[in-house]
Protein backbone atom coordinates (compact mmCIF):
# COMPACT_ATOMS: atom_id res chain seq x y z
CA UNK A 1 0.00 0.00 0.00
CA UNK A 2 0.79 3.62 -0.92
CA UNK A 3 -0.44 6.61 1.43
CA UNK A 4 -0.59 9.95 0.00
CA UNK A 5 -0.86 12.93 2.88
CA UNK A 6 -2.63 16.06 1.99
CA UNK A 7 -2.61 19.25 4.00
CA UNK A 8 -0.96 22.69 3.20
CA UNK A 9 0.14 23.14 6.72
CA UNK A 10 3.33 21.19 7.40
CA UNK A 11 3.12 19.85 11.25
CA UNK A 12 -0.18 18.33 10.74
CA UNK A 13 1.97 16.06 7.69
CA UNK A 14 4.23 15.78 10.33
CA UNK A 15 1.71 14.64 12.96
CA UNK A 16 0.44 11.79 10.59
CA UNK A 17 3.51 10.38 9.57
CA UNK A 18 4.39 10.39 13.34
CA UNK A 19 1.42 8.71 15.19
CA UNK A 20 0.37 6.14 12.33
CA UNK A 21 1.92 2.85 13.21
CA UNK A 22 2.78 2.41 9.18
CA UNK A 23 5.19 -0.74 9.76
CA UNK A 24 2.64 -2.87 11.20
CA UNK A 25 0.98 -2.60 7.72
CA UNK A 26 4.09 -2.96 5.60
CA UNK A 27 3.87 0.83 4.31
CA UNK A 28 7.12 2.82 3.46
CA UNK A 29 5.95 4.83 0.51
CA UNK A 30 4.18 8.32 2.17
CA UNK A 31 4.13 11.07 -0.57
CA UNK A 32 2.84 14.35 0.57
CA UNK A 33 1.17 17.13 -1.05
CA UNK A 34 0.21 20.61 -0.27
CA UNK A 35 -2.65 21.23 -1.83
CA UNK A 36 -5.22 19.41 -4.26
CA UNK A 37 -3.98 19.78 -7.55
CA UNK A 38 -0.40 19.08 -6.69
CA UNK A 39 -2.33 15.48 -4.97
CA UNK A 40 -4.27 14.89 -8.12
CA UNK A 41 -0.33 14.66 -10.07
CA UNK A 42 0.55 12.08 -7.11
CA UNK A 43 -2.32 10.02 -7.41
CA UNK A 44 -2.23 9.85 -10.89
CA UNK A 45 1.57 8.46 -11.18
CA UNK A 46 1.38 6.62 -7.40
CA UNK A 47 -2.00 5.32 -6.85
CA UNK A 48 -2.13 5.45 -3.09
CA UNK A 49 -4.64 2.53 -1.45
CA UNK A 50 -5.21 6.14 1.46
CA UNK A 51 -5.60 9.78 1.00
CA UNK A 52 -5.66 11.61 3.89
CA UNK A 53 -6.40 15.31 3.03
CA UNK A 54 -7.53 18.18 4.81
CA UNK A 55 -10.16 20.42 3.19
CA UNK A 56 -9.65 23.87 2.66
CA UNK A 57 -6.57 24.11 0.59
CA UNK A 58 -5.54 26.54 -2.03
CA UNK A 59 -6.03 25.71 -5.91
CA UNK A 60 -8.22 22.36 -5.72
CA UNK A 61 -9.65 22.11 -2.36
CA UNK A 62 -10.80 18.79 -0.20
CA UNK A 63 -13.85 18.63 -1.72
CA UNK A 64 -12.74 18.85 -5.64
CA UNK A 65 -10.10 16.51 -4.40
CA UNK A 66 -12.70 13.82 -3.28
CA UNK A 67 -15.06 14.32 -6.54
CA UNK A 68 -11.96 13.93 -8.38
CA UNK A 69 -10.64 10.61 -6.53
CA UNK A 70 -14.46 9.45 -6.78
CA UNK A 71 -14.71 9.62 -10.24
CA UNK A 72 -11.11 8.14 -11.02
CA UNK A 73 -9.66 6.05 -8.58
CA UNK A 74 -12.73 4.86 -6.93
CA UNK A 75 -10.90 2.29 -4.65
CA UNK A 76 -8.97 4.81 -2.49
CA UNK A 77 -9.85 5.21 0.63
CA UNK A 78 -10.04 8.52 1.89
CA UNK A 79 -9.70 10.07 5.62
CA UNK A 80 -10.87 13.77 5.82
CA UNK A 81 -9.29 16.14 8.41
CA UNK A 82 -10.41 19.30 8.49
CA UNK A 83 -10.33 22.19 11.29
CA UNK A 84 -13.79 23.46 10.82
CA UNK A 85 -17.11 21.60 11.55
CA UNK A 86 -19.00 23.13 8.87
CA UNK A 87 -21.35 20.37 6.94
CA UNK A 88 -20.57 21.81 3.56
CA UNK A 89 -17.43 19.80 4.24
CA UNK A 90 -18.64 16.85 6.28
CA UNK A 91 -21.12 16.48 3.18
CA UNK A 92 -18.32 16.06 0.27
CA UNK A 93 -16.90 13.10 2.59
CA UNK A 94 -20.06 11.52 2.77
CA UNK A 95 -21.44 11.30 -0.27
CA UNK A 96 -17.94 10.85 -1.94
CA UNK A 97 -17.14 7.84 0.38
CA UNK A 98 -14.72 9.06 2.86
CA UNK A 99 -14.16 6.32 5.55
CA UNK A 100 -13.78 9.16 8.27
CA UNK A 101 -14.19 12.60 9.31
CA UNK A 102 -11.54 13.76 11.79
CA UNK A 103 -11.19 17.66 13.34
CA UNK A 104 -8.17 19.59 14.08
CA UNK A 105 -6.47 19.50 16.52
CA UNK A 106 -5.70 15.39 15.90
CA UNK A 107 -6.18 12.95 18.46
CA UNK A 108 -3.65 10.13 18.17
CA UNK A 109 -6.38 7.57 19.34
CA UNK A 110 -8.67 8.78 16.57
CA UNK A 111 -5.77 9.11 14.25
CA UNK A 112 -4.39 5.80 14.67
CA UNK A 113 -8.00 4.30 14.84
CA UNK A 114 -9.44 5.87 11.36
CA UNK A 115 -5.84 4.68 9.39
CA UNK A 116 -6.02 1.17 10.57
CA UNK A 117 -9.64 1.12 9.84
CA UNK A 118 -9.03 2.50 6.40
CA UNK A 119 -6.26 0.56 5.85
CA UNK A 120 -7.84 -3.20 6.25
CA UNK A 121 -10.75 -1.67 4.37
CA UNK A 122 -8.35 -1.19 1.93
CA UNK A 123 -6.93 -4.77 2.33
CA UNK A 124 -10.02 -6.92 2.32
CA UNK A 125 -11.65 -5.06 -0.89
CA UNK A 126 -8.01 -5.64 -2.54
CA UNK A 127 -8.64 -9.66 -1.41
CA UNK A 128 -11.97 -9.05 -2.93
CA UNK A 129 -10.85 -8.10 -5.98
CA UNK A 130 -7.86 -10.72 -6.22
CA UNK A 131 -10.08 -12.97 -5.66
CA UNK A 132 -12.65 -11.59 -8.91
CA UNK A 133 -9.74 -11.02 -10.83
CA UNK A 134 -8.83 -14.76 -10.91
CA UNK A 135 -12.42 -15.90 -11.34
CA UNK A 136 -12.63 -13.60 -14.32
CA UNK A 137 -9.70 -15.02 -15.66
CA UNK A 138 -10.76 -18.95 -15.46
CA UNK A 139 -13.88 -17.80 -17.22
CA UNK A 140 -12.25 -16.50 -19.59
CA UNK A 141 -9.93 -19.61 -19.68
CA UNK A 142 -13.13 -21.74 -19.15
CA UNK A 143 -15.16 -20.15 -21.48
CA UNK A 144 -14.50 -21.11 -25.20
CA UNK A 145 -13.64 -24.33 -23.55
CA UNK A 146 -17.53 -24.72 -22.78
CA UNK A 147 -18.75 -23.33 -26.13
CA UNK A 148 -16.41 -25.85 -27.91
CA UNK A 149 -18.19 -28.90 -25.59
CA UNK A 150 -21.49 -27.10 -26.22
CA UNK A 151 -21.33 -26.77 -29.61
CA UNK A 152 -19.94 -30.03 -30.48
CA UNK A 153 -22.52 -31.77 -28.64
CA UNK A 154 -25.24 -29.43 -30.87
CA UNK A 155 -23.49 -30.58 -34.07
CA UNK A 156 -24.02 -34.25 -32.60
CA UNK A 157 -27.57 -34.14 -32.11
CA UNK A 158 -26.91 -34.66 -27.79
CA UNK A 159 -27.60 -30.96 -27.12
CA UNK A 160 -30.84 -29.20 -26.97
CA UNK A 161 -30.94 -25.80 -29.86
CA UNK A 162 -33.97 -24.65 -27.97
CA UNK A 163 -32.12 -24.55 -24.77
CA UNK A 164 -29.02 -22.74 -25.74
CA UNK A 165 -31.06 -20.56 -28.27
CA UNK A 166 -30.97 -17.84 -25.44
CA UNK A 167 -27.41 -18.01 -24.36
CA UNK A 168 -26.17 -17.97 -28.48
CA UNK A 169 -27.85 -14.61 -28.50
CA UNK A 170 -26.89 -13.24 -25.53
CA UNK A 171 -23.24 -14.52 -25.72
CA UNK A 172 -22.55 -15.33 -29.52
CA UNK A 173 -24.82 -12.70 -31.27
CA UNK A 174 -26.93 -15.13 -32.87
CA UNK A 175 -30.34 -13.54 -34.51
CA UNK A 176 -33.35 -14.77 -31.62
CA UNK A 177 -35.46 -15.00 -35.27
CA UNK A 178 -32.42 -16.90 -37.33
CA UNK A 179 -34.07 -19.53 -40.06
CA UNK A 180 -30.88 -20.21 -41.72
CA UNK A 181 -26.95 -21.29 -41.25
CA UNK A 182 -24.04 -22.43 -43.06
CA UNK A 183 -21.59 -24.89 -41.78
CA UNK A 184 -17.91 -24.22 -42.25
CA UNK A 185 -14.89 -26.97 -41.11
CA UNK A 186 -11.36 -27.20 -40.88
CA UNK A 187 -8.94 -30.14 -40.63
CA UNK A 188 -5.73 -29.51 -39.48
CA UNK A 189 -4.51 -33.35 -40.15
CA UNK A 190 -5.48 -35.04 -43.32
CA UNK A 191 -4.30 -32.39 -45.16
CA UNK A 192 -0.92 -32.13 -43.59
CA UNK A 193 -1.58 -28.56 -43.00
CA UNK A 194 1.33 -26.17 -42.89
CA UNK A 195 -0.11 -24.00 -40.22
CA UNK A 196 0.30 -27.55 -37.92
CA UNK A 197 4.20 -27.13 -38.70
CA UNK A 198 4.19 -23.36 -37.67
CA UNK A 199 2.87 -24.97 -34.12
CA UNK A 200 5.74 -27.62 -33.96
CA UNK A 201 2.40 -30.22 -34.64
CA UNK A 202 0.78 -28.90 -30.93
CA UNK A 203 -2.88 -29.56 -32.37
CA UNK A 204 -4.57 -28.14 -29.18
CA UNK A 205 -2.48 -24.54 -29.72
CA UNK A 206 -3.00 -24.98 -33.25
CA UNK A 207 -6.74 -25.31 -33.35
CA UNK A 208 -7.53 -22.27 -30.22
CA UNK A 209 -5.34 -20.23 -32.11
CA UNK A 210 -6.93 -20.74 -35.58
CA UNK A 211 -10.26 -20.25 -33.87
CA UNK A 212 -9.23 -17.01 -32.17
CA UNK A 213 -8.44 -15.88 -35.65
CA UNK A 214 -11.68 -16.78 -37.27
CA UNK A 215 -13.59 -15.13 -34.46
CA UNK A 216 -11.27 -11.59 -34.57
CA UNK A 217 -12.49 -11.26 -38.38
CA UNK A 218 -16.46 -12.42 -37.22
CA UNK A 219 -16.84 -11.04 -33.99
CA UNK A 220 -17.56 -7.49 -35.11
CA UNK A 221 -20.26 -8.45 -37.26
CA UNK A 222 -21.42 -10.99 -34.96
CA UNK A 223 -22.86 -13.50 -37.57
CA UNK A 224 -21.19 -16.10 -36.77
CA UNK A 225 -18.79 -18.46 -34.35
CA UNK A 226 -16.06 -20.35 -34.33
CA UNK A 227 -14.80 -23.37 -32.08
CA UNK A 228 -12.63 -26.40 -31.71
CA UNK A 229 -14.78 -29.30 -32.62
CA UNK A 230 -14.40 -31.95 -30.07
CA UNK A 231 -14.93 -35.42 -31.94
CA UNK A 232 -12.95 -36.87 -34.74
CA UNK A 233 -13.29 -36.06 -38.26
CA UNK A 234 -12.21 -32.45 -38.21
CA UNK A 235 -10.46 -29.63 -36.31
CA UNK A 236 -12.42 -26.08 -36.08
CA UNK A 237 -16.18 -25.59 -37.17
CA UNK A 238 -17.54 -22.30 -38.20
CA UNK A 239 -20.80 -21.94 -37.30
CA UNK A 240 -22.86 -19.14 -39.80
CA UNK A 241 -26.21 -17.63 -39.15
CA UNK A 242 -28.23 -14.61 -39.82
CA UNK A 243 -27.10 -14.17 -43.67
CA UNK A 244 -25.64 -17.66 -44.75
CA UNK A 245 -25.15 -17.03 -48.12
CA UNK A 246 -22.60 -14.59 -47.32
CA UNK A 247 -20.59 -17.37 -45.55
CA UNK A 248 -18.20 -17.85 -48.34
CA UNK A 249 -17.33 -13.92 -48.73
CA UNK A 250 -16.37 -14.30 -44.49
CA UNK A 251 -14.06 -17.74 -45.31
CA UNK A 252 -12.16 -15.78 -47.85
CA UNK A 253 -11.59 -13.17 -45.60
CA UNK A 254 -10.61 -15.03 -42.64
CA UNK A 255 -8.25 -16.68 -44.98
CA UNK A 256 -6.83 -13.50 -45.76
CA UNK A 257 -6.29 -12.91 -41.96
CA UNK A 258 -4.01 -16.02 -41.33
CA UNK A 259 -2.33 -15.47 -44.56
CA UNK A 260 -1.38 -11.92 -43.29
CA UNK A 261 -0.37 -13.75 -39.70
CA UNK A 262 1.19 -16.42 -40.55
CA UNK A 263 2.03 -16.91 -44.06
CA UNK A 264 -0.41 -19.89 -44.98
CA UNK A 265 -4.04 -20.72 -46.35
CA UNK A 266 -6.02 -23.32 -45.02
CA UNK A 267 -8.27 -25.54 -46.89
CA UNK A 268 -11.94 -24.89 -45.73
CA UNK A 269 -15.07 -27.07 -46.40
CA UNK A 270 -18.18 -25.42 -46.67
CA UNK A 271 -22.19 -26.36 -46.45
CA UNK A 272 -25.08 -25.42 -48.72
CA UNK A 273 -27.70 -22.90 -46.31
CA UNK A 274 -29.82 -25.09 -44.74
CA UNK A 275 -32.74 -24.47 -42.29
CA UNK A 276 -31.53 -23.54 -38.52
CA UNK A 277 -31.66 -25.86 -36.23
CA UNK A 278 -33.53 -28.50 -38.15
CA UNK A 279 -30.63 -28.95 -40.69
CA UNK A 280 -27.66 -28.02 -38.31
CA UNK A 281 -26.28 -31.85 -38.60
CA UNK A 282 -26.88 -32.16 -42.06
CA UNK A 283 -25.44 -28.85 -42.72
CA UNK A 284 -22.13 -30.16 -40.98
CA UNK A 285 -21.85 -33.57 -43.43
CA UNK A 286 -22.17 -31.06 -45.90
CA UNK A 287 -19.01 -28.96 -44.95
CA UNK A 288 -17.20 -32.32 -44.30
CA UNK A 289 -17.73 -34.21 -47.27
CA UNK A 290 -17.42 -30.78 -49.24
CA UNK A 291 -13.62 -30.62 -47.50
CA UNK A 292 -13.06 -34.46 -48.05
CA UNK A 293 -14.17 -34.64 -51.87
CA UNK A 294 -12.11 -31.91 -52.87
CA UNK A 295 -10.13 -32.05 -56.16
CA UNK A 296 -6.21 -32.19 -55.06
CA UNK A 297 -5.24 -31.61 -57.98
CA UNK A 298 -7.11 -28.32 -58.83
CA UNK A 299 -5.04 -25.52 -57.47
CA UNK A 300 -7.23 -22.66 -57.50
CA UNK A 301 -9.68 -21.89 -54.71
CA UNK A 302 -9.39 -23.19 -50.91
CA UNK A 303 -12.79 -22.78 -50.05
CA UNK A 304 -14.56 -26.15 -51.29
CA UNK A 305 -18.51 -25.94 -51.34
CA UNK A 306 -20.20 -28.83 -50.89
CA UNK A 307 -21.67 -30.70 -54.35
CA UNK A 308 -24.73 -33.19 -54.55
CA UNK A 309 -23.11 -34.85 -57.39
CA UNK A 310 -20.74 -37.26 -56.77
CA UNK A 311 -17.34 -37.33 -58.89
CA UNK A 312 -17.35 -39.61 -61.41
CA UNK A 313 -14.17 -41.00 -63.34
CA UNK A 314 -10.14 -40.40 -62.39
CA UNK A 315 -10.66 -42.65 -59.37
CA UNK A 316 -7.82 -44.01 -57.53
CA UNK A 317 -10.23 -47.12 -56.89
CA UNK A 318 -10.17 -48.72 -59.94
CA UNK A 319 -7.96 -51.08 -61.80
CA UNK A 320 -5.21 -49.56 -62.32
CA UNK A 321 -4.97 -48.42 -59.06
CA UNK A 322 -4.87 -52.17 -57.80
CA UNK A 323 -2.39 -52.77 -60.50
CA UNK A 324 -0.27 -49.63 -58.79
CA UNK A 325 -0.86 -51.74 -54.93
CA UNK A 326 0.19 -54.88 -56.50
CA UNK A 327 3.65 -54.07 -58.47
CA UNK A 328 4.29 -51.91 -55.03
CA UNK A 329 3.82 -55.25 -52.78
CA UNK A 330 6.32 -57.11 -55.40
CA UNK A 331 8.72 -54.58 -55.63
CA UNK A 332 9.11 -54.26 -51.64
CA UNK A 333 9.13 -57.99 -51.47
CA UNK A 334 11.98 -57.98 -53.85
CA UNK A 335 14.13 -55.62 -51.61
CA UNK A 336 15.53 -53.90 -54.77
CA UNK A 337 15.69 -50.29 -54.58
CA UNK A 338 15.52 -49.34 -57.96
CA UNK A 339 12.97 -51.51 -58.58
CA UNK A 340 10.63 -49.79 -55.63
CA UNK A 341 11.30 -46.11 -56.73
CA UNK A 342 10.63 -46.94 -60.73
CA UNK A 343 6.93 -48.58 -59.08
CA UNK A 344 6.44 -45.14 -57.14
CA UNK A 345 7.90 -43.39 -60.39
CA UNK A 346 5.23 -44.55 -62.45
CA UNK A 347 2.30 -44.86 -59.97
CA UNK A 348 3.22 -40.78 -59.63
CA UNK A 349 2.98 -40.38 -63.37
CA UNK A 350 -0.07 -41.83 -62.78
CA UNK A 351 -1.81 -39.61 -60.41
CA UNK A 352 -0.52 -36.84 -62.34
CA UNK A 353 -2.19 -37.51 -64.82
CA UNK A 354 -5.72 -37.81 -63.66
CA UNK A 355 -8.21 -35.05 -63.29
CA UNK A 356 -9.58 -35.76 -60.79
CA UNK A 357 -8.22 -37.10 -57.08
CA UNK A 358 -10.37 -36.47 -54.15
CA UNK A 359 -8.72 -36.21 -50.47
CA UNK A 360 -10.76 -39.07 -49.43
CA UNK A 361 -9.68 -41.43 -51.71
CA UNK A 362 -5.85 -39.97 -51.90
CA UNK A 363 -6.58 -41.04 -47.76
CA UNK A 364 -7.62 -44.53 -48.58
CA UNK A 365 -4.94 -45.07 -51.18
CA UNK A 366 -1.84 -43.98 -48.37
CA UNK A 367 -4.19 -46.64 -45.67
CA UNK A 368 -3.59 -49.21 -48.59
CA UNK A 369 -0.04 -48.61 -48.69
CA UNK A 370 0.22 -48.40 -44.92
CA UNK A 371 -1.14 -51.92 -45.14
CA UNK A 372 0.90 -53.36 -47.54
CA UNK A 373 3.85 -52.23 -45.62
CA UNK A 374 2.25 -53.21 -42.56
CA UNK A 375 1.81 -57.08 -43.63
CA UNK A 376 5.19 -56.74 -44.90
CA UNK A 377 7.17 -55.09 -41.52
CA UNK A 378 4.76 -56.92 -38.64
CA UNK A 379 4.95 -53.73 -37.24
CA UNK A 380 3.71 -50.11 -37.92
CA UNK A 381 6.12 -48.47 -38.96
CA UNK A 382 5.52 -46.06 -41.30
CA UNK A 383 5.07 -42.51 -40.89
CA UNK A 384 3.87 -40.31 -44.47
CA UNK A 385 5.84 -37.35 -44.69
CA UNK A 386 4.17 -34.04 -45.76
CA UNK A 387 3.28 -34.51 -49.29
CA UNK A 388 1.98 -30.86 -49.63
CA UNK A 389 4.05 -27.86 -50.98
CA UNK A 390 4.65 -24.36 -48.79
CA UNK A 391 1.57 -22.93 -49.75
CA UNK A 392 -0.65 -26.00 -48.42
CA UNK A 393 -1.19 -27.49 -51.70
CA UNK A 394 -1.04 -30.92 -52.67
CA UNK A 395 2.16 -31.97 -54.51
CA UNK A 396 2.61 -35.43 -56.80
CA UNK A 397 6.23 -34.76 -56.69
CA UNK A 398 6.47 -34.08 -53.33
CA UNK A 399 3.90 -37.20 -52.39
CA UNK A 400 6.37 -39.46 -54.94
CA UNK A 401 9.65 -38.19 -53.13
CA UNK A 402 8.49 -38.79 -49.70
CA UNK A 403 7.18 -42.30 -50.75
CA UNK A 404 10.36 -43.33 -52.17
CA UNK A 405 12.21 -42.15 -48.83
CA UNK A 406 9.93 -44.12 -46.75
CA UNK A 407 11.02 -47.43 -48.59
CA UNK A 408 14.33 -47.07 -48.88
CA UNK A 409 14.01 -46.22 -45.03
CA UNK A 410 11.95 -49.28 -44.07
CA UNK A 411 13.96 -51.19 -46.16
CA UNK A 412 17.60 -50.69 -44.65
CA UNK A 413 15.84 -50.70 -41.40
CA UNK A 414 14.19 -54.31 -42.12
CA UNK A 415 16.80 -55.42 -44.48
CA UNK A 416 13.92 -56.59 -46.65
CA UNK A 417 16.62 -57.62 -49.27
CA UNK A 418 17.72 -60.63 -47.31
CA UNK A 419 14.77 -62.28 -46.76
CA UNK A 420 12.65 -61.07 -49.95
CA UNK A 421 12.35 -64.99 -51.11
CA UNK A 422 10.58 -65.71 -47.90
CA UNK A 423 8.35 -63.10 -47.76
CA UNK A 424 8.30 -63.28 -51.87
CA UNK A 425 7.07 -67.43 -51.30
CA UNK A 426 4.61 -66.69 -48.81
CA UNK A 427 2.88 -63.86 -50.64
CA UNK A 428 2.09 -66.60 -53.28
CA UNK A 429 1.02 -68.95 -50.84
CA UNK A 430 -1.46 -66.91 -49.18
CA UNK A 431 -2.62 -65.66 -52.97
CA UNK A 432 -3.30 -69.13 -53.38
CA UNK A 433 -5.02 -69.87 -49.86
CA UNK A 434 -7.60 -67.27 -51.05
CA UNK A 435 -7.54 -67.85 -54.48
CA UNK A 436 -7.65 -72.22 -55.61
CA UNK A 437 -11.40 -71.83 -56.78
CA UNK A 438 -10.06 -69.77 -59.95
CA UNK A 439 -8.52 -71.60 -62.58
CA UNK A 440 -4.69 -71.12 -61.47
CA UNK A 441 -1.80 -71.51 -64.25
CA UNK A 442 1.69 -71.19 -63.41
CA UNK A 443 1.44 -68.31 -65.97
CA UNK A 444 -1.21 -66.61 -64.00
CA UNK A 445 1.28 -66.59 -60.94
CA UNK A 446 4.28 -65.06 -62.53
CA UNK A 447 2.70 -62.29 -64.08
CA UNK A 448 0.87 -61.64 -61.16
CA UNK A 449 4.11 -61.24 -59.03
CA UNK A 450 6.09 -60.28 -62.07
CA UNK A 451 8.71 -62.65 -62.01
CA UNK A 452 9.38 -65.52 -64.54
CA UNK A 453 7.64 -68.94 -64.45
CA UNK A 454 11.05 -70.41 -63.54
CA UNK A 455 11.70 -68.62 -60.61
CA UNK A 456 7.91 -69.02 -59.09
CA UNK A 457 9.02 -72.72 -59.32
CA UNK A 458 12.41 -72.68 -57.93
CA UNK A 459 11.49 -70.23 -55.14
CA UNK A 460 8.37 -71.99 -53.95
CA UNK A 461 9.99 -75.22 -53.80
CA UNK A 462 13.40 -73.65 -52.10
CA UNK A 463 11.43 -72.04 -49.55
CA UNK A 464 8.51 -74.84 -48.64
CA UNK A 465 10.10 -78.20 -49.68
CA UNK A 466 6.94 -78.88 -52.34
CA UNK A 467 6.15 -78.28 -55.55
CA UNK A 468 4.13 -75.75 -56.51
CA UNK A 469 1.55 -77.25 -58.28
CA UNK A 470 1.70 -80.34 -55.53
CA UNK A 471 0.74 -77.33 -52.95
CA UNK A 472 -2.07 -76.28 -54.38
CA UNK A 473 -3.47 -79.82 -55.44
CA UNK A 474 -3.23 -80.95 -51.57
CA UNK A 475 -5.13 -77.31 -50.98
CA UNK A 476 -8.02 -78.06 -53.30
CA UNK A 477 -8.09 -81.97 -52.04
CA UNK A 478 -8.25 -80.57 -48.46
CA UNK A 479 -11.08 -78.23 -49.41
CA UNK A 480 -12.99 -80.97 -51.67
CA UNK A 481 -13.06 -84.00 -48.79
CA UNK A 482 -14.26 -81.26 -46.38
CA UNK A 483 -17.10 -80.84 -48.76
CA UNK A 484 -17.69 -84.47 -49.52
CA UNK A 485 -18.34 -84.66 -45.46
CA UNK A 486 -19.92 -82.08 -44.32
CA UNK A 487 -22.44 -80.84 -47.54
CA UNK A 488 -24.82 -82.71 -49.79
CA UNK A 489 -23.47 -80.94 -53.00
CA UNK A 490 -23.17 -82.90 -56.68
CA UNK A 491 -19.59 -83.68 -57.44
CA UNK A 492 -20.32 -81.27 -60.24
CA UNK A 493 -20.82 -78.77 -57.81
CA UNK A 494 -17.93 -79.55 -55.52
CA UNK A 495 -15.23 -79.99 -59.06
CA UNK A 496 -15.98 -76.50 -59.91
CA UNK A 497 -16.04 -75.13 -55.94
CA UNK A 498 -12.37 -76.45 -55.67
CA UNK A 499 -11.19 -75.08 -59.07
CA UNK A 500 -11.77 -77.79 -61.62
CA UNK A 501 -14.24 -77.23 -64.28
CA UNK A 502 -13.68 -80.93 -65.67
CA UNK A 503 -15.72 -83.31 -62.99
CA UNK A 504 -14.14 -86.60 -64.81
CA UNK A 505 -10.51 -84.41 -64.39
CA UNK A 506 -11.46 -83.97 -60.36
CA UNK A 507 -11.84 -87.54 -59.78
CA UNK A 508 -8.84 -88.56 -61.38
CA UNK A 509 -6.80 -85.93 -59.30
CA UNK A 510 -8.49 -86.61 -55.90
CA UNK A 511 -8.00 -90.73 -56.66
CA UNK A 512 -4.60 -89.90 -57.02
CA UNK A 513 -4.17 -87.93 -54.38
CA UNK A 514 -6.20 -90.16 -51.85
CA UNK A 515 -6.60 -93.59 -53.41
CA UNK A 516 -10.33 -93.58 -53.13
CA UNK A 517 -13.35 -92.08 -55.97
CA UNK A 518 -14.80 -89.24 -54.33
CA UNK A 519 -18.02 -91.21 -54.01
CA UNK A 520 -15.93 -93.72 -52.48
CA UNK A 521 -14.53 -91.00 -49.89
CA UNK A 522 -18.19 -89.42 -49.19
CA UNK A 523 -19.90 -93.02 -48.77
CA UNK A 524 -16.64 -94.33 -46.35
Amino acid sequence: MKVLIVDDEKHVREAIRYFVPWEKYGISDICEATNGQEAINIIMEQQPAIVFTDMRMPLVDGAELLEWLHQHSPNTKTIVISGYQDFNYVKPAIVYGGTDYLLKPLNSKQLIAAAEHAFKLWQEEEREREQAFRQNMQLNVLRPLYWDKVLSDLLSDNASFQELQPALSEELGMCKDAESCSIAVISLQAANCRLLQRFHGDLQLTSFVLANVCNEVLSPQRNGFAFRYWQTGVDIVILFWDDASEAHKWLLHINEAIQLAYGVQVDIGLSLVNALPQQLHTAFLQAQQGLSERNLLHRAGRIHLYKEESHEGGSVEDHAFQAYIDKLKIAVLSGETDRMNLTVEDWAEQLAGMSVLTESNFLRMQEEIRAVLLRLQQEDNTQFELCYDEEGMFSVEGWRDQLKALLLRLSKESKLSETSDSRLVLEIRDYLDQNYRQDMTLQHIAERFFISRENVSRKFKQITGENLSDYLTNLRIVRAKALLQNTNLRLSQISELVGYEDEKYFSRVFKKATGQTPREYRKQ
